[in-house]
């Protein structure tokens, strides 16, 4: 099997997840593309560093972490509120007054400190495990599980009663 073939079978399993959280990261699918895109091209050049493909998931959320922040640092860029990227998160089913209140807690969310919010995408939106989240977000496992924690109430303080129903339902 060539290299090319084995980075494409490691990638398969975690292509929707990885997508969901570069989108989740950058909020805009136009920045989420081209994160994704570096973070697939770092990762097939550094495929020599991977010791074992069972942990080619963690590498390519620590690659795509660690992209991410260098352009933070760079750029000195903290985005705002995007409707484009909300929606990628919205359940079109869901009624007007429902959408409108996920957009007001998606909005909330977006006030958490940095680590507790992206603790949270990484959980919650991106199904990630705990100890997968430790290995990109760095500290122990009870330092992930007390971000998610301290967000989960952090949130619910921001929000007025019909809010924290769908806070509740979504995490």
């Amino acid at each position: 099997m060539t290299e090319q073939q084995r980075f494409l079978d490691l990638y398969k399993p975690v292509n929707r997840k990885i997508s969901a959280y570069c989108r989740a990261i950058t909020r805009s699918s136009a920045e989420a593309e081209d994160l994704l895109h570096d973070t697939l091209l770092a990762a097939y050049e550094k495929m020599d560093q991977l010791r074992c493909d069972e942990a080619f998931p963690s590498f390519l959320f620590s690659v795509a972490y660690n992209i991410y922040s260098k352009q933070l640092r760079r750029l000195k860029f903290r985005g705002n509120y995007s409707e484009q990227a909300a929606c990628y998160l919205l359940d079109k089913a869901a009624s007007p007054e429902i959408q409108a209140e996920l957009t007001v807690v998606l909005d909330k969310m977006k006030q958490l400190p940095q680590l507790q919010y992206e603790a949270m995408m990484l959980f919650h939106l991106s199904d990630l495990p705990i100890e997968e989240i430790q290995k990109i977000q760095g500290g122990s496992v009870s330092a992930i599980k007390q971000r998610l924690k301290r967000g989960r109430e952090n949130l619910l303080g921001m929000l007025n009663e019909s809010q924290q129903r769908i806070a509740v339902m979504l995490f």
